[in-house]
């Protein structure tokens, strides 16, 4: 018996235990949802937290005095924050908040390549990239409506890339369950934001959605009115690509959105989806220093998504400033007179100019007709990248020419350096040449006996033609690499062609495509000479190779970068040091030969008159190249400034101009600009320095 009773003891003793803790648990509980609910619920509503992504801003561009090129506006920007967006009624919501931002002038992003107004075209040809990433999506989701119970339309079983834009609308009219109720104009927007969310952006948690940029301080005002109406939807301070220029769109480039195609490089890199980078140009190529580090922002909000606390700032760090070696007047100069030359001249059509700083090989210049405005480019792309005169082509690195007689001076220094021949041997000239009474090339006068000086003044071909037989392809081929011609200069731009050397090796290159090419023969070598045969070149390479021949034989690797500060100009983070990419011995007398035929140009021989106006002494070469039968040749020009003590290098080219001499007013233009500019710029240097060190 005392054993049950024990038992029984402490059994009571555990249920008096229990008795009591449930009586306090209830009063607890009574207390925190029936006495003090209102606050605890207001309390547990103010403990929502979430993390958003703060931009950083991009680094700006500059030209070599400070002048800005590319910089950033600060805009507001309506986004969508994922926690608070109710994607259950988010239709409805995405139609309202677009009509809104619509009437007040702006545009919501998007990239849907499809006109807003029926009937509906494509606004982007099939072979672009925006039509390629829609024929893929367009492929999600026709196997996406193909597992549903919806009635498909024809549309859905068609090849994605054949479909209309009609069709198009369609499809994603289905796929993003859109009101049947809505007119195919009010269907077409909200399936473009849709798709911009979805594929582009990938809205999600850490991925906030960007809905409009650039909008007013009315919108805003609006908005936060119908704040109920648009739960999700916040403001934004942030920065937009500003180009305070109209010149050098080549050089500078745009920004815009990662491709989802590219995302995964980008990722590894440390980049948000949505981040913006750049896609040509200078933007792209210094993304590394231009870019900036996203902070992240947390804070406690309620229900509704107003912010109630900040719980943690981590700020983002600025992207550095790039200082360019481009000099903006002078390179708006060299803009504007090509374009004059090249409009002022029946069937010229495009062309190019690019100034070297013969000691550094800095880009000070660098254009290309047409050009384009950078302002207009997504919006102007379509219209024109099918222009026969290939605005957005870059001709001084993209495009290869003959060099015609640019190329003479080269093949007299080859011929003194190799002592093929001296200063004292001479060829007569009586306009045509006989290649061992075989084949006869012409010349374009009588100059009678001539030396190597009086050669490049008159530009005898005859003299030339039997340099070129004397010397051989093979050493035509070896100088004329030593110079840098043929190769890509590593300059930071996309897409630099790298053209051919007139030779042997080149032919062999040339006729793995071009079977029909005969062997490299002797007589090949007789062309190659004058600047024709397989010779191409871009203006570039020209250009650093008139340096290089002016500088005592260093060829510089070209560069349009001079140097990168941080943010706040504290810190230099790159300055550029001329990196030689090769010497090329050549005696100062022969020098002296050269430099002495090229003074002559100017002062007595082809392009004298165009020179009258020149405001400094200059040396330089005319070229005219033939680029076919019945058709202009192409004109160039390569000149150095001063002559007693040069420094700057030019080579402008003309396609379809007829004569390299008709390209002569737009060298004079650029070394008139250099020269009558550098005061001004030398003092705006020092103020620009001067602001860094404050």
């Amino acid at each position: 018996m005392d054993n049950k009773a024990k038992l029984l003891h402490r059994l009571i003793a555990m249920v008096c235990i229990l008795a009591v803790l449930g009586t306090t648990a209830f009063f607890a509980l009574f207390r925190i949802q029936i006495v003090e609910g209102a606050a605890y619920r207001s309390a547990s509503e103010r403990r929502l937290t979430s993390t958003t992504p703060v931009s950083a801003s991009r680094g700006e561009i500059f030209d070599r005095y400070g002048r800005p090129l590319t910089t950033n506006r600060s805009v507001f920007s309506l986004w969508i924050n994922y926690v608070y967006w109710d994607q259950s009624v988010q239709n409805d919501t995405i139609l309202k908040l677009a009509e809104l931002v619509l009437g007040s002038g702006a545009e919501p992003v998007d990239t849907l390549p499809v006109s807003d107004l029926t009937p509906f075209e494509f606004t982007a040809e099939p072979d672009t990239r925006a039509r390629t990433r829609l024929a893929e999506r367009l492929k999600e989701v026709q196997e996406a409506l193909d597992g549903s119970d919806t009635p498909l339309p024809a549309s859905a079983a068609k090849d994605p890339a054949e479909l209309t834009a009609e069709e198009t609308v369609e499809l994603l009219r289905l796929y993003f369950k859109l009101d049947p109720g809505l007119t195919d104009e009010q269907a077409r927007i909200v399936a473009g934001i849709r798709y911009e969310m979805q594929w582009e952006t990938q809205f999600s948690r850490n991925n906030p959605f960007t809905f409009a940029n650039d909008v007013s301080l009315d919108l805003i005002a609006q908005v936060k009115e119908r704040h109920w109406e648009f739960e999700g939807v916040d403001v934004a301070v942030g920065g937009i690509r500003q180009y305070n220029t109209t010149s050098a769109a080549h050089l500078l480039g745009y920004v815009g959105q990662i491709f989802q195609e590219d995302w995964p490089g980008y990722r590894e890199k440390g980049y948000k989806m949505n981040a913006i980078v750049g896609k040509e140009g200078l933007e792209y190529t210094l993304e590394e220093y231009l870019r900036g580090i996203d902070g992240t922002r947390t804070v406690e909000t309620d229900l509704h998504g107003n912010v109630t606390a900040e719980l943690n700032n981590d700020p983002p760090k600025p992207g550095n400033h790039c200082i360019t070696t481009i000099d903006l007047g002078l390179q708006q100069a060299a803009e504007e007179s090509l374009a004059k030359t090249l409009q002022g001249v029946d069937g010229a059509q495009g062309g190019a100019a690019v100034v070297l700083d013969v000691h550094t090989a800095e880009v000070l210049a660098m254009a290309s007709y047409p050009t384009y405005n950078l302002e207009r480019f997504h919006q102007e792309f379509s219209q024109y990248k099918d222009d026969p005169m290939k605005p957005y082509t870059n001709r001084a690195i993209q495009e290869t020419y003959a060099p015609g007689s640019t190329f003479k001076p080269l093949i007299a220094i080859a011929g003194l350096e190799t002592g093929t021949i001296s200063s004292s041997f001479t060829q007569v000239c009586t306009r045509v040449y006989d290649y061992f009474d075989s084949i006869t090339f012409n010349c374009l006068g009588y100059h009678g006996r001539v030396n190597v000086v009086k050669a490049i003044e008159y530009s005898c071909n005859s003299f030339f033609y039997e340099v070129g037989r004397l010397l051989g392809g093979a050493q035509i081929e070896e100088w004329a690499a030593k110079f840098g011609l043929g190769q890509r200069t590593g300059i930071e731009l996309l897409n630099e062609a790298a053209g051919t050397i007139a030779g042997p090796t080149g032919r062999k290159i040339l006729q793995e495509k071009n079977t029909w090419l005969h062997d490299w023969l002797s007589a090949d070598s007789v062309q190659a000479a004058i600047g024709q045969s397989d010779n191409a070149y871009t203006p570039l390479q020209l250009a650093n190779y008139m340096a290089a021949v002016v500088n005592g034989g260093t060829v510089y690797k070209p560069t349009l970068l001079k140097s990168v500060k941080s943010y706040d100009y504290t810190e230099t983070v790159y300055e550029h040091v001329p990196e030689a990419l090769s010497q090329v011995d050549i005696s100062p007398e022969n020098l002296e030969l050269v430099r002495e035929g090229m003074e002559r140009v100017i002062n007595e021989g082809t392009a004298a008159r165009a020179f009258n106006s020149c405001v400094v002494p200059v040396g330089g070469k005319s070229g005219t190249a033939q680029v076919g039968k019945n058709e202009l040749a192409n004109g160039l020009f390569i000149a150095f400034a001063p002559f007693d003590d040069p420094e700057i290098a030019v080579c402008v080219v003309g396609e379809k101009i007829d004569s390299g001499t008709k390209m002569a007013p737009v060298v004079v233009d650029i070394i008139n600009a250099y020269f009558a500019g550098k005061g001004e710029t030398e003092t705006e240097l020092i103020a620009m320095e001067n602001t860094m060190l404050h």
